[in-house]
């Protein structure tokens, strides 16, 4: 046999098999646990030591199994618990995915995948049921019931590498201990500790640590893999089988390295040839392996980074298992009966759901509807009750899916009760209530005359400084000796400032105008500054972004580029109109609409140049608010039972026709076009079999449209 070399682990990148490896970062656990290493001086030597055991053990295990001391074959079964992270996006999987992973990766380990026919015929024979079974645990380390799938709201799904949040598993009473469990993290990103998400260039998939890395029990003894690659989809799965390959000490076929095709290596293992690896590439085995010859390589192999992974070695599976047997990180421990029988993994019992819910966006306005949907794991909901206060009324109580309508102002509270036969759970979450009220309703300007440095802002401006911020410049503006700025200099790489308007009322301005002037240089023509103009109808619930220029497109017309610090003159300002662009088209109809400025700093650099804001104006085209007036068009009682009038005054005969309708733009109540004798009119309208809640009056008078909001209480 040749010589078992101790190696480091290299994280699998996962889905290497079909991308570019210019999207790919295949090297983040070598950095990982070089990070270990140099934080801990001790981390390495211990490392080491239990290396060199687990190849002591292996050979004896090897000799064991020649010798044919060990009897019958053991069926080592793993308890499995997910972690997963999440923010309510796509990366909260479902457990049914979870389940298809577990049921690829047991295939991989059991020889009973779709694929082994198509197995090189060298390799084929090699390739061994490695009875290593992989099981969900049901029961959590408090012994009550699970289905050994969690679901958890926290910011870490963006992992951060050099700041990892294991909170899940280690030894502390109540943790997920990784002698006990196989610890899965599933999120949405991995971000190398040398960059931050955003700048990684590339995409992390995978990581884990071999035996020994860190001491036994803590809870960095686990796997984090990247949501998108947990699916049903069998060469997804191959990337977790690989990562527990890592984690039962099997390093790459092609050695301590995470550049396969460039030089020979050995991971130690006799059936696996040298091999300088291959990356998303699927050579024929016959094509050569100049590594030992121009004899075969094992391109299949899952420990290599090819696109075609399909099987282990027999000598792979001994590793493993040599690995399981030994105390080592406690992976003895894993597959003992008093641990099977501790984590339940045979146990079939139902658990109770454990309750969760969340709302689109956790800021409403008063009067408005939030969209709350239970999103409960652990067991199947048989009922649901939906609870709130500040006169929080629901559309349906007892709906998974539902809308929440609140009247009074205030941080508020949502619970919701999930039950089934086995038992019930609450989950309650708070909801910021702003008022309803839009500040603008009629034409309005802000140049930021009466601001002060510091900055004193208008009435019902919010500024949302992260470091040095936005303040008041007044060395001279669009018009004016005042804008707000951002003083780039001051700005570190990545940081964000943000600058919230007042809420204007589009809805009864119909035809209403959004525009700003800014001015911007570019520090060097490599940054890449960015302005997001974004708008919110539902009180800063949730934003959408509207105009995005970033780079030499924010500052050309403007400032071009400056290495000195930008002081603009007024012909520097641009003039940008906000509501022609089409992603602003349906706010143009709604009645409380807040925009903010959001400027982020270059990611790469920071501390660039200056950024100038000025001249925010609302204005109304004449004819329409006049228009409104001079017929008293209004509407009364507002809010009401579902019954009330529309009130209008008409000098001449006039053709009349209008529309009620829902939240969503669903007409639901229509009146055709008719003619109306000039004087005071009066149309009454009965929505009382109408749900309650915010309808919309469309009225139209000779082609000229005109909006109510309308309140049904």
């Amino acid at each position: 046999m040749k010589k078992f070399y101790l190696f480091l682990v290299f994280g699998f990148v996962g889905q290497l098999f079909s991308q570019n490896q210019n999207q790919i970062i295949p090297c983040v656990t070598y950095e990982a646990m070089e990070q270990v290493f140099k934080s801990d001086p001790k981390a390495r030597i211990r490392y080491e030591e239990e290396q060199e055991k687990l190849r002591i053990a292996t050979i004896q295990y090897e000799e064991s199994l020649k010798n044919k001391k060990m009897g019958a074959a053991v069926q080592y079964t793993i308890p499995v618990v997910f972690h997963i992270l999440h923010t309510n996006g796509t990366e909260n999987i479902s457990d049914a995915n979870c389940i298809a992973a577990l049921a690829n990766i047991n295939n991989d380990y059991a020889r009973t995948g779709s694929d082994t026919g198509t197995i090189s015929p060298l390799f084929k024979a090699l390739y061994i049921n490695c009875d290593i079974k992989f099981m969900l645990a049901h029961k959590d380390p408090y012994g009550n019931c699970t289905s050994g799938i969690n679901h958890y709201y926290n910011t870490s799904t963006d992992w951060n590498q050099s700041a990892p949040n294991y909170a899940y598993s280690g030894t502390a009473p109540g943790k997920w201990d990784p002698t006990k469990y196989l610890n899965i993290y599933v999120v949405r990103s991995i971000c190398p500790s040398s960059a931050t998400c955003s700048t990684s260039g590339g995409v992390i998939v995978g990581y884990t640590y071999k035996p020994g890395t860190w001491t036994t029990g803590a809870a960095q003894d686990a796997f984090v893999i990247r949501s998108g690659w947990v699916s049903g989809n069998m060469v997804d799965s191959r990337t977790l089988s690989h990562e527990i390959g890592h984690w039962l000490n099997l390093s790459h076929t092609f050695g301590n390295t995470n550049n396969p095709g460039v030089t020979c290596g050995d991971d130690g293992i006799a059936d696996t040839p040298k091999t300088k690896g291959y990356f998303s590439t699927c050579p024929s085995s016959s094509s050569g392996n100049t590594c030992v010859g121009n004899g075969q390589a094992n391109v299949e192999n899952i420990m290599d980074y090819s696109s075609c992974p399909k099987n282990f070695t027999q000598g792979q599976t001994t590793v493993m298992q040599a690995a399981l047997n030994s105390s080592v990180s406690g992976r003895n421990n894993l597959w003992s009966g008093a641990n099977l029988i501790a984590t339940g993994v045979n146990d079939n019992s139902t658990c109770k759901p454990i309750a969760y819910g969340y709302p689109m966006s956790f800021t409403v306005c008063t009067g408005s509807s939030l969209t709350v949907k239970d999103q409960s794991y652990n067991a199947p909901v048989a009922s649901w009750l939906w609870t709130g206060t500040g006169g929080a009324t629901f559309a349906n109580p007892s709906a998974s899916v539902t809308t929440v309508t609140f009247t009074t102002v205030g941080v508020q509270t949502v619970s919701l009760t999930a039950s089934n036969p086995t038992g019930s759970s609450v989950y309650t979450f708070t909801v910021k209530v702003v008022g309803g009220t839009p500040n603008i309703t009629g034409a309005y300007i802000e140049s930021f005359e009466t601001s002060t440095p510091g900055p004193t802002l208008p009435p019902n401006w919010t500024a949302l400084n992260t470091v040095n911020g936005w303040d008041v410049y007044t060395g001279g503006g669009a018009t004016g000796n005042n804008a707000m700025y951002i003083n780039g200099s001051m700005e570190p790489a990545g940081t964000v400032e943000t600058l919230e308007t007042p809420s204007y009322d589009f809805l009864n301005n119909s035809g209403a105008i959004f525009t700003f002037k800014y001015a911007y240089a570019q520090k060097t023509s490599s940054y890449s500054d960015k302005l997001i103009v974004q708008a919110s109808s539902n009180c800063g619930g949730t934003w959408t972004n509207i105009y995005q220029p970033a780079g030499s497109a924010l500052s050309s017309g403007s400032g071009g580029v400056m290495s000195s610090t930008f002081y603009p003159t007024p012909t520097q300002f641009k003039l940008y109109t906000l509501t022609t662009n089409p992603a602003f088209n349906s706010f143009k109809t709604q009645p409380n609409v807040r925009i903010r400025f959001v400027f982020n700093e270059d990611a790469t650099s920071g501390y660039g140049n200056n950024f100038y804001l000025d001249d925010i104006n609302f204005s109304i085209p004449t004819g329409i608010n006049e228009l409104t007036q001079s017929i008293s068009f209004n509407v009364v009682p507002n809010p009401n039972n579902g019954n009330f009038d529309i009130n209008f005054t008409l000098s001449n005969t006039a053709q009349i026709k209008y529309q009620i309708t829902d939240l969503l733009g669903k007409a639901v109540y229509h009146a055709p076009m008719q003619n109306y004798s000039a004087g005071e009119n009066k149309i009454n309208i009965d929505i009382t079999s109408f749900p309650t809640g915010i309808y919309f009056l469309q009225f139209e008078m000779n082609g000229q449209k005109m909006a109510r909001k309308i309140i049904k209480e």
